[in-house]
């Protein structure tokens, strides 16, 4: 790489960095909190409804848990509460949570008449529980979800997890023999080792009651594929100027999860067909497969455009669906042979989803977390389609939530924005395309991630009406009888992205071992903005476009330009640890009078803990981010019980926050529209954060009391972890640590100072130990015993 280039800073924190966490103080009373003989009836209304479900058990299941749910207040939903409040039902030292429901409704379990005793006492105890009894507004007996869809007579029971191998084993066995006994038709199916259903057949109404009284978590339709397969409406043939393949070149890699490919003459020696597979030749229609496998390759060429910066790739074909059903656990189970058949591979494209929308009750779908378990169990990445709605914008109506599986929270979930304007407002330059399904995910989280280009959808008059008044305009690839065609969706943004990631895997010099996806994950994130033209609304922004289209590959790891500086922190960050940088390498020279100015763009993704249990609280930790200014460093009293760190900070003030920033600064700032990424985080626990702000936009008030240059900067990270995942990782023995890659980019918005170098001279200047990311263009390789010079496609 030449010197001319400005590469990313990989730094550590110092050892005087990481900092222990401190505790809070001690129970306060609340608003809420009742007191006198509101506190004692309360208290007698909660004991007689555990008394109730004592007595309303059937007795068939007498041998089992009491299943309870137990309904909170919106103003007790914090953590903290919460773990005092299922403490109280913690009368053997058992794993007593099973799951949520809502963020106000909690699954507890009571195993039988004792336990329900011991809890009704600590009901009793009033002064010792006051804010968790005041906390419950009902405790009832668990009743199963049942989604009851009359097209469909296919479903599926999900169980509840015990944590409890031998009571696992023994409510599946007794669940099946209840059908049995009502002759209702079921095969086990196994998702993962922890994770079985039952797929019920023939399933009516009558049949669905009685299943509503056994000890399962919930009854819903079986999933199934929705149809990638494309018709073969074509168009007339255009000369293409396919490249070639050159065996002495290293090509991006990116793993296919679709229909199958057809392997035409301007493919062969990209595209092979992977180990794996589950399906022959005569079972598939590859032309789904066949489209993006060209796009891959040659989509450039094909579009006239350069989406890509390297032509060619190869392309490991695995069909993971067949012409004709595919219902979730066969696909689930392609997709772990594929990846598993082929280690090598560790980028994959996913434009598959199924049938169906995201349901409002902010759980996460199984499809979403298998994908997710995948991911963690073989250190891959996914590229996953928000999916498409091809109907909603026929009628002017917006399109519908993502697609089931786009809420995985590993994946990289890609939407699709509109290349090019119609002539009627329809379709708009750089905004999100009318098909593709919007976020956000459950829980709140972000999705989609990111947008590329997945082709235009025009229309041809003022007031369109029917599927007439619209007209595809990209994108154009070839199908499996060689033939084009022009096809719009997201399953044709998405190649574009994992392409990108595959680029940015020979970029850095990447191999299998040292896969980390976290990091290409962050550059990708990072780079996103949201292009010029895509004036939209923040909140309907971030709902639509996610964080915005990424750079392409070059433009990410090659900077040409010494007025900013970008900066790489990866670690692992253990529980009850934090890391405080407390002399953080701000450029001293980015300052405007009296005051620091400069772009900041912050982007934190970390390795989160999951549990499939837990519902909208499916994301088990976070990471608290902060990053900002304070006025000097002070010593602390160790001698207080809550304070274990003796040095401190006075008077800070994070600037990731969104009330630091003035409305009509940031009105009258139309340059910084595309960059600006202010989103309040709050308690919420997204696995990626991101921030994008300019100091210039930073409140009078803000400036005058925190930005002035005579301030030191700071930048602060803590693992939080709900009390769920504690209390299961504890009865495991596992230690609890989060991975994490955390990017930094400074920019001045006047293009006049060195900030490059001024940020290597503050981290020389507080013993920072850093270096520069190399980025490779070439390799060599010994081949017969000499040494040939293989060609990487150059960036």
């Amino acid at each position: 790489m030449s010197d001319d280039k400005y590469r990313f800073i990989k730094f550590n924190q110092r050892d005087q960095d990481n900092l222990r966490t401190e505790g809070g103080g001690k129970d306060t009373i609340y608003s809420w909190t009742l007191k006198g003989d509101d506190l004692k009836k309360h208290s007698e209304a909660l004991i007689g409804q555990l008394n109730f479900i004592e007595r309303a058990s059937r007795p068939s299941i007498k041998d089992f848990p009491y299943i309870l749910t137990v309904d909170i207040l919106d103003d007790a939903k914090a953590k903290s509460h919460q773990n005092k409040l299922i403490s109280m039902f913690n009368v053997d030292n058992s794993f007593t949570q099973l799951g949520m429901i809502s963020e106000n409704k909690l699954i507890l379990k009571l195993d039988q008449e004792e336990s329900v005793k011991k809890a009704a006492k600590n009901l009793k105890q009033l002064e010792k529980n006051q804010n968790s009894i005041s906390a419950i507004t009902e405790i009832k007996l668990f009743e199963p979800n049942i989604i009851v869809d009359e097209k469909e007579d296919v479903y599926k029971i999900n169980l509840i997890d015990f944590h409890n191998d031998k009571l696992n084993k023994d409510v599946l066995s007794y669940v099946e023999e209840q059908l049995k006994n009502e002759d209702i038709s079921f095969e086990r199916q196994e998702y993962s080792k922890n994770h079985s259903v039952l797929e019920v057949t023939g399933v009516t109404l009558d049949k669905l009651t009685f299943i509503k009284e056994l000890p399962v978590k919930n009854i819903e339709p079986m999933p199934s594929v929705e149809s990638p397969f494309l018709d073969n409406n074509t168009l007339d043939e255009n000369e293409i100027n396919y490249i070639e393949f050159e065996p002495s070149k290293i090509y991006p890699m990116v793993g296919l999860l679709d229909s199958g490919v057809t392997i035409l003459p301007q493919l062969e020696g990209f595209v092979r067909r992977g180990n794996g597979c589950n399906y022959m030749d005569s079972e598939l229609n590859t032309n789904h497969g066949t489209f993006i496998a060209h796009l891959l390759v040659h989509g450039n060429n094909l579009n006239g455009v350069n989406d890509y910066s390297v032509d060619g790739c190869i392309v490991v074909d695995c069909p993971v669906v067949r012409r004709g059903y595919t219902s979730e656990p066969q696909l689930i189970k392609n997709i772990e042979d594929a990846i598993t058949s082929n280690p090598e591979v560790k980028i994959w494209n996913l434009s598959v989803s199924l049938k169906g929308e995201l349901s409002e009750d902010n759980k996460f779908s199984d499809y979403a977390i298998e994908l997710d378990r995948i991911q963690d169990e073989y250190n891959v990445l996914i590229c996953k389609s928000a999916g498409n709605d091809g109907d909603s914008y026929i009628i002017g109506d917006e399109p519908k939530r993502i697609s089931i599986g786009a809420d995985s929270v590993r994946s990289l979930t890609v939407g699709s924005i509109s290349r090019y304007a119609d002539n009627f407002g329809f379709s708009k330059e750089n905004h999100p395309a009318p098909y593709s399904r919007v976020g956000r995910g459950p829980a709140a989280i972000i999705k989609p991630d990111v947008v590329h280009y997945g082709g235009d959808v025009f229309s041809l008059s003022a007031a369109p009406t029917s599927i007439i008044d619209y007209k595809n305009k990209g994108e154009r690839s070839i199908l499996a009888d060689g033939s084009e065609k022009i096809e719009p969706g997201t399953s044709f943004s998405t190649p574009k992205i994992a392409k990108l990631l595959a680029e940015l895997y020979l970029a850095l010099d990447m191999n299998p071992e040292t896969f980390n996806p976290l990091l290409l994950k962050t550059l990708v994130i990072h780079s996103a903005n949201y292009l010029d033209g895509a004036n939209i609304e923040g909140l309907e922004r971030l709902k639509r476009m996610g964080f915005g289209k990424p750079k392409n590959s070059r433009e990410i790891v090659i900077q040409d330009s010494p007025h900013s500086a970008t900066l790489l922190l990866t670690g692992n960050l253990r529980k009850k640890t934090r890391i405080d940088i407390m002399d953080f390498p701000y450029p001293r020279n980015l300052t405007k009078g009296k005051y620091f100015t400069g772009e900041i763009k912050v982007t934190l993704v970390y390795k989160n803990y999951l549990s499939k249990e837990m519902g909208p609280e499916y994301c088990q930790s976070d990471i608290v981010l902060r990053m900002g200014t304070y006025d000097k460093l002070i010593d602390r009293d160790t001698n207080v019980n809550t304070i274990l760190n003796p040095i401190g900070r006075s008077d800070s003030k994070n600037i990731l926050q969104k009330n630091v920033y003035g409305t009509r600064k940031i009105t009258k700032n139309n340059d910084f529209l595309k960059e600006r990424t202010l989103i309040e985080y709050g308690d919420k626990y997204y696995p990626v954060k991101k921030f994008s702000a300019h100091l210039d936009e930073a409140k009078d008030s803000v400036q005058r009391k925190h930005l002035t240059k005579d301030r030191k900067w700071f930048l602060f990270l803590e693992g939080q972890y709900r009390d769920f995942i504690y209390q299961q990782l504890e009865q495991d023995d596992r230690h609890m640590s989060m991975d994490f890659v955390l990017t930094v980019t400074i920019t001045d918005p006047t293009k006049t100072k060195d900030v490059y170098t001024e940020t290597i001279r503050e981290l020389d200047r507080h013993n920072f130990e850093f270096e520069m990311v190399d980025v490779d263009v070439s390799v060599e390789i010994e081949s017969s015993g000499e040494t040939d010079e293989v060609i990487v496609s150059p960036l």
